[in-house]
């Protein structure tokens, strides 16, 4: 998989699926959506450790810039720029974590509830149930391994909820299970493939290369409609969530399952895209209250204060300077 991207074959099909409910539909959701479900008894989990993260991940990358986002919309940080929209599809876990994790991921599925949001159905706070994905995600060698990748400091979104979600889609013949087009609240978005294209039809991961002001323009048959590559198991993609259309086509047959981690850097904490409205769409009003008031306190050191926050080591620029 050398290429970036490949154009997908349905395009128009790509275009037919909805797109995330706003204005006041948006409202009615955030007021009847219920918070992720607790209590539920899973087994026990191996342990992580942070062997599993593999070593030099890499892969093909795309910039803003080629997204048609001009320099001054582009996040600075004392002459960094924050300007990587799109990486993948790489490895970023050991075929003895990924094996590990997809374990953990199957047994976290019977926590899930079905959502009309944004994915049909899905686990939102999947490390408040899981060790492993707790650790995982808040390990020093995963997070500086995700941020040399991307190049700016990344730690776990400071709101919990949306931090690790499971998407999980299933061939369920006249109602097939879809992401709607939308772009993410969060900034810094990890997807996790947790099983391969042999186990399911369909389930495409459509992306728009341009603006996000541009997609409401998008025809059939037009050329910007993209499928990321990324249906092998273990592949993993980051997207500049916020500034990139995405969707994920229905799963005709089979079953799918990803996991996508929500990242955050605290030197651009001011830029970050959440509005209050896009998360209680999907979490509630009352669970998304406490959490959003946290992440508006203000801070004096950013990478220390957003960092106890988070429950996660402190992640800074030095750490971006090759060992």
């Amino acid at each position: 998989m050398r290429q970036t991207t490949s154009r997908t074959g349905t395009k128009s099909s790509a275009l037919d699926l909805p797109r995330t409910p706003t204005g006041f539909t948006q409202v009615f959701h955030a007021l009847r959506a219920r918070p992720p479900r607790r209590g539920v008894r899973l087994p026990a989990e191996p342990p992580w450790r942070t062997e599993y993260v593999a070593r030099d991940a890499d892969g093909p990358r795309l910039a803003l810039g080629e997204f048609g986002y001009g320099p001054d919309e582009i996040g600075r940080w004392r002459g960094r720029a924050d300007d990587t929209a799109l990486i993948g599809p790489l490895r970023v876990l050991t075929e003895e974590g990924l094996g590990h994790l997809v374990e953990v991921c199957a047994n976290l599925e019977r926590a899930a509830d079905s959502s009309g949001f944004i994915a049909t159905r899905r686990l939102r706070g999947a490390d408040l149930l899981s060790p492993f994905v707790n650790n995982m995600i808040r390990d020093r060698n995963f997070l500086v391994t995700c941020s040399r990748l991307v190049g700016v400091p990344l730690i776990p979104h400071p709101l919990r909820l949306p931090t690790a979600q499971i998407n999980y889609s299933e061939g369920r013949g006249r109602r097939p299970e879809i992401v709607r087009w939308h772009r993410d609240g969060m900034d810094y978005v990890f997807t996790i493939q947790l099983n391969g294209h042999e186990d399911y039809e369909g389930g495409r991961f459509t992306y728009f290369r341009g603006r996000t002001d541009e997609f409401p323009g998008a025809v059939p048959g037009d050329d910007r409609i993209r499928e990321a590559p990324c249906r092998e198991r273990g592949a993993t993609l980051f997207l500049h969530g916020s500034h990139i259309f995405h969707a994920v086509t229905p799963v005709t047959e089979g079953h799918r399952a990803v996991l996508v981690i929500s990242l955050f850097c605290p030197y651009f904490a001011r830029r970050d895209s959440n509005t209050f409205w896009h998360l209680a769409g999907d979490d509630g009003i009352p669970a998304t209250v406490p959490g959003w008031l946290r992440l508006k306190w203000p801070v004096r050191n950013p990478a220390v204060d957003f960092s106890l926050r988070a429950g996660c080591p402190v992640i800074t620029w030095d750490d971006l300077r090759a060992p």
